[in-house]
């Protein structure tokens, strides 16, 4: 029979209380530190310091609260504070419980110790049952007598009996070996009176609770792509992107996003205010660019209406909090972060249907929403302290239009002070600070390239070898000849391993970008990808690389084109974070047929033949002219049978370049 022991007080209990919390609290808590941790760690980066980025980080601050202040606030910290709270208490009243020990002992209930002698064991056993047989029990005790007479009886009767006192001895039961199970309870003090309430809550935790959220999990994980971008989202990308749409009808198709109906729906009130908005983009358009700004009429759901509007006042850099509230404010820091995020899905549906113009009007649109700056605008106001009204004035009496960084680091530094002349000196630090920031990419080479071969055929996979260099970073550079010998040899190296970019552990990663108006802040990454614009087609899809300090080499290996004859391709590198700092260079691809191909060096893979004196030679002789010849030392009719077998082998060769030519006339 198996021991059962019951935990009547709910000692137990509170180890599986504790099991729990542990494992529900230390990961969450693990998760929580972490992302405070690289939240803290962003801040330490080399983050632009310019005015205007001060400025918009202090004004961040007030809209979107701190990490810290987000998680003091959520109810993850205060589940993570009474959870712990929880467990310390709980680990003290283990700590500090007493344990009731339920083992029966006969030499305790005996009053002797062990090993003693059967005479000792009949003698204390027959002077116990005098004071405790139920005969000789005073009035009102008759009960507990009888209980003590039956140990003691029980006891005397396990210890006078040899087979069951050995298994007692070795295993703790007369029984022999028992097995042992223990039911975990709730403490009495829970438990008693509080019946009801105790399975209700049961009922409620694992009846309603749990399939509760994990039916919650499953709708959110079945509700998003792999890219966490909505489902309905996705579909109505789809069906509304289109081959053609330029910067509007992009910006109307983002508007729609489900994301903005569930977080930045119009509220009570908004109306007005979202007019004034409106009001201040129409204005500034036709001021800027002789624009005139359509308006969506009441059949466009209002959620698209409110975040169309949010955006083009941020890409007019309209302020908003002015002409609304701090709420509006801290929706359209949401909507234009989230664009980011949403973008990525726009340019997946059009990389897949090979849309170059679509898949360019994408990469630019998040240069502009990363640097707040409207299509047609030049691109130098991405600069501090550049504004309209400062070009102007400065073509005015120049005649001359500067509208690139470009432009501006090549004017001498008389031309620049006088283009920047309204500035004031920390001003104008603030402008060549950004501006030397900013990467400037060149293309050093730019290659096609098939493993082993040393022309590129139908049919091949090439490997597009690309190297950039940032020319605002000087680099020492080897001027011997033996490096130009093997660079080469070592780029042709590379392209065994394709995906296997070697970088400089020891190599300095670019600053975050200067974006003062967009809510985060960013690291510079560029698109590469091959185009043809005459079919405005993809050719090769884009693949996204960063850290290019000094110099660094892409592969990309694609299939080649199955026909022969030169193709003319597109290099395109584009910043997803600056404007005007794209790079379009037209390669060539010549593509031969597979007969082109050298015919390569014989190489003589031959086993060397053994010395005839050695035991190797005598067992080859052996094997091929039989065991007489070997005998004989290997005389005229061994070299006889070796010309014929060589001969033999010429005819067999040439029927086998014969049947093989005869093949390929077939």
């Amino acid at each position: 029979m198996a021991q059962y022991t019951y935990d009547e007080q709910g000692f137990n209990f509170y180890y599986f209380l504790i099991s729990v919390l542990s494992l529900c609290l230390v990961p969450v808590s693990i998760k929580t530190f972490y992302s405070l941790y690289k939240a803290g760690a962003g801040k330490s980066t080399d983050i632009c310091q310019c005015q205007t980025c001060q400025k918009e980080r202090k004004n961040a601050i007030d809209v979107k609260p701190s990490a810290a202040k987000k998680l003091l606030a959520s109810p993850k910290f205060l589940f993570l504070v009474i959870g712990w709270i929880a467990v310390v208490l709980l680990t003290m009243q283990v700590a500090n419980a007493e344990v009731k020990s339920v083992t029966w002992d006969p030499y305790e209930i005996l009053g002797i110790s062990e090993g003693v002698g059967l005479a000792d064991i009949k003698k204390t056993f027959k002077k116990l049952s005098l004071i405790y047989h139920p005969d000789k029990a005073k009035v009102g005790e008759e009960r507990e007598n009888e209980e003590r007479f039956i140990d003691i009886t029980k006891a005397y009767k396990v210890l006078t009996d040899d087979d069951t006192r050995k298994n007692y001895e070795e295993f703790g039961h007369p029984d022999g070996k028992q097995s042992f199970t223990m039911g975990v309870a709730l403490p009495k003090g829970l438990v008693e009176g509080n019946g009801f309430f105790v399975l209700s809550f049961y009922a409620l935790a694992f009846g309603l609770g749990l399939p509760y959220f994990i039916a919650q999990w499953w709708y959110k994980s079945r509700r998003l792509t792999k890219d966490k971008i909505l489902n309905k989202t996705m579909g109505l990308y789809v069906k509304e992107l289109k081959e053609n749409d330029g910067f509007k009808e992009i910006i109307y198709i983002l508007s729609g996003s489900k994301e903005f109906e569930e977080a930045a729906n119009v509220r009570a009130g908004e109306d007005k205010q979202l007019n004034a908005v409106n009001n201040g983009i129409a204005e500034e358009l036709e001021n800027r660019l002789g624009e005139k700004f359509d308006r969506l009429g009441e059949t466009v759901p209002a959620y698209r209406r409110k975040a169309r509007t949010l955006l083009y006042a941020y890409f007019l850099r309209v302020d908003v909090q002015a002409k609304g509230s701090k709420t509006l404010l801290k929706d359209q820091r949401f909507i234009v972060d989230k664009t980011i995020h949403l973008l990525q899905g726009l340019m997946q549906i059009a990389t897949v249907k090979q849309w170059l113009g679509t898949t360019c009007t994408l990469m630019e649109l998040q240069q502009q929403i990363l640097q707040a700056t409207y299509p047609g605008e030049p691109s130098i106001k991405q600069l501090p302290h550049i504004t309209n009204a400062l070009l102007r004035k400065y073509y005015r009496s120049k005649r001359v239009h500067v509208t690139t960084v470009q432009q501006l680091c090549a004017m001498s530094e008389t031309e620049r002070k006088q283009l920047l002349k309204p500035l004031s000196d920390s001003d104008y630090l603030d402008v060549m600070e950004v501006a030397h920031r900013i990467p400037k990419l060149t293309v050093k080479k730019a290659v096609f390239k098939v493993i082993g071969d040393k022309i590129i055929t139908t049919g091949a996979i090439i490997t597009f070898i690309l190297k950039l260099k940032n020319g605002e970073v000087t680099s020492v550079e080897a001027s011997n000849k033996d490096h130009e010998e093997h660079e080469e040899e070592e780029e042709d190296e590379a392209i065994v391993s394709p995906d296997d970019e070697k970088k400089d552990p020891n190599a300095k990663a670019l600053p975050m970008a200067h974006t003062p108006f967009y809510p985060n802040e960013k690291k510079p990454c560029w698109w590469i990808f091959l185009g043809d614009p005459k079919v405005n087609r993809i050719l090769v899809p884009h693949k996204k690389v960063t850290d290019i300090v000094d110099e660094q080499t892409i592969k990309i290996p694609f299939p080649g084109p199955p026909k022969p004859g030169v193709y003319t391709f597109s290099l395109f590198v584009k910043s997803d974070t600056y404007l005007g700092t794209d790079i379009l260079q037209n390669i060539k691809l010549k593509v031969q047929d597979p007969a082109d191909l050298p015919q390569e060096d014989e190489v003589d893979d031959s086993i060397s033949e053994p010395e005839e004196d050695s035991i190797a030679g005598q067992m080859k002789m052996m094997r091929e002219q039989g065991f007489a010849t070997a005998l004989a030392g290997g005389s005229k009719d061994k070299k006889d049978e070796k010309d014929d077998s060589d001969s033999d082998s010429s005819e067999d060769e040439a029927d086998y370049v014969t049947e093989s030519d005869s093949d390929n006339d077939k």
